[in-house]
């Protein structure tokens, strides 16, 4: 239905005579009737003429035209004049004191419209200015009706889906013949995509359907035939699981994806044991590509997981157990941490808040890889240090730092080194026999690869309890499981042996130490980041 609102608004005036319209003004103008009174106290006032469209809901192939006037003190009452004609109106409604009023039911075509006032003797004013209207006619084109499909079929259920081309409603006729018989209950909701279920059926039997579907305005589209067959029993097989993963794995996240070959719900239970306890939200919806995600989960911890689905007949299926790892921060288990960028004094903070500062000896600052650096003079420069939280020396535990150095080493030079001094046992980690890597003294190299080149090198040494790696840049260089004498350091020295005997020539930057061992991926993280700005 289409309303078009006609605004009568002005000053002008009737008489007793009925003075026909008013004549040469434009639509929507002002024009007066006449400027003699018709017995009222006050003059009766017409309004002028302003036209306008708007919608309104409803189903109609008609329609309407609003119209609005000013009231006439004195005046009993007022007419609406109407034709298709001008001047000729061929239909008059008395619509007593309202100053507004409403036509309907018009069909397409062009309208005139006046009003009249009368007073309580009946005397009627002459003809407002008249005004046009141009009711156009109603949407007659039906919807398109495509895409219609059965799935989700049971021994008693299915649902039935289509698509339109404009919003319409929904409703689905089927039966065991082109008959039909049984229809949906009718969806009001103006939708495209449309969906509706079908219950109670019988097994293993053949249903015709069809789809049905109304616009806003009233026109009705209907499909052709189709048919499904239901199951001759009840499901009662459980969907099967397969490809369980997780993924995006941080220190308190991880996601879980799964696939069923059937469509399922998706649910994880997980914890950090096969007792599992927690369990992530049940999203209901139907697939066979599942995702869940599970957050507030505790850093560096191994977490227990198995997946569930339920099918559409309620089959439910679990997996088995799986597990992941939540990462671990890099700064956790960090004992030593100098990022030597005080530039000047004798001293080295220890960022890892163990307060294991260090002195220097002989050692110069320079420019770093980030920020300032030591640079070792290869005769008698050296830092102490003490050695709160260090590892034993037979414990998991990573050395890390930033090194070059102008020439080749062909001499014992250490970088690192932590001593039993009372057992005059240390673990050096440097350069020794033209090769680099970390070795006990006494003894021989717990791990060894060949010198990178005379440029900046990330350096990392790692035990975890069994296993010695070496990296260089982040790539792995050599590995072994050579078992270390047990002993607790009770000092750290940087750039000599620990009976001072050897000294490093070179420059080192960013020199951190943790009791336990960094993965491959940390390492790669942590070379990118300057102590006092990792996580």
């Amino acid at each position: 239905m289409r309303r078009h609102p006609i605004c009568l608004r002005g000053n002008a005036k009737g008489n007793m005579r009925g003075e026909p319209p008013s004549t040469g003004t434009e639509r929507g103008s002002v024009g007066l009737v006449s400027d003699r009174r018709f017995g009222f106290s006050t003059p009766f006032a017409i309004l002028a003429v302003v036209l306008g469209l708007s919608a309104f809901a409803g189903i109609s192939f008609a329609g309407d035209v609003n119209l609005a006037w000013n009231a006439s003190t004195g005046a009993a009452g007022y007419k609406v004049h109407f034709g298709t004609a001008s001047g000729a109106y061929g239909t008059s409604v008395d619509v007593g004191t309202r100053t507004t009023y409403t036509v309907t039911g018009l069909a397409a075509g062009t309208y005139y419209f006046a009003v009249t006032a009368y007073d309580s003797s009946g005397v009627q004013s002459g003809f407002s200015n008249e005004a046009t209207a141009a009711v156009t006619g109603g949407d007659t084109t039906p919807p398109v009706i495509s895409a219609v499909s059965s799935s989700s079929v049971t021994f008693s259920s299915a649902t039935v889906t289509w698509t339109t081309n404009e919003q319409t409603n929904s409703q689905v006729d089927y039966g065991a013949t082109a008959s039909y018989g049984s229809s949906t209950p009718l969806n009001a909701t103006l939708v495209t995509a449309h969906s509706q279920g079908l219950s109670g059926l019988a097994a293993s039997a053949t249903y015709h359907f069809r789809v049905k579907s109304v616009d806003a305005a009233g026109n009705p589209a209907t499909s052709g035939d189709f048919t499904f067959t239901t199951s001759a029993t009840a499901d009662t097989t459980a969907p099967v699981i397969s490809s369980v993963s997780s993924s995006g794995v941080s220190g308190n996240a991880a996601t879980i994806r799964w696939s069923t070959n059937e469509a399922a719900n998706s649910q994880v239970q997980y914890g950090t044991s096969t007792s599992y306890g927690s369990t992530s939200a049940l999203d209901p919806s139907l697939t066979t590509s599942h995702t869940q995600t599970l957050s507030g989960l505790a850093a560096g911890t191994i977490y227990h997981y198995r997946v569930t689905s339920k099918d559409a007949a309620t089959n439910l299926v679990t997996s088995s157990d799986f597990t992941f790892k939540t990462t671990t921060p890099l700064n956790a288990d960090l004992v030593v941490a100098y990022s030597f960028d005080e530039g000047a004094g004798t001293t080295a903070a220890d960022y890892s808040g163990n307060s294991n500062t260090g002195t220097l000896f002989n050692a110069s600052w320079t420019t770093g890889k980030y920020g300032n650096a030591l640079w070792f003079n290869g005769k008698n420069g050296y830092v102490t240090a003490p050695c709160s939280g260090l590892p034993a020396m037979n414990a998991p535990q990573t050395i890390a730092y930033w090194f070059t150095a102008s020439r080749r080493a062909t001499s014992t030079q250490p970088v690192v080194s932590l001593a039993d001094d009372a057992q005059q046992i240390s673990i050096q980690a440097g350069f020794k026999d033209s090769r680099i890597g970390v070795w006990q003294d006494p003894g021989g190299w717990l791990v060894a690869a060949n010198q990178p080149s005379r440029t900046w090198h990330y350096i990392v040494y790692t035990f975890d309890g069994a296993t010695h790696r070496f990296y260089v840049d982040g790539d792995e260089k050599g590995s072994s499981t050579i078992r270390p004498t047990a002993a607790a350091p009770t000092s750290l020295q940087i750039g000599r042996v620990r009976d001072g005997s050897d000294y490093l020539r070179g420059t080192v930057d960013e020199l951190r130490v943790y009791s336990r061992a960094l993965s491959q991926t940390e390492i790669q993280s942590l070379m990118n980041i300057a102590i006092g700005s990792q996580p």
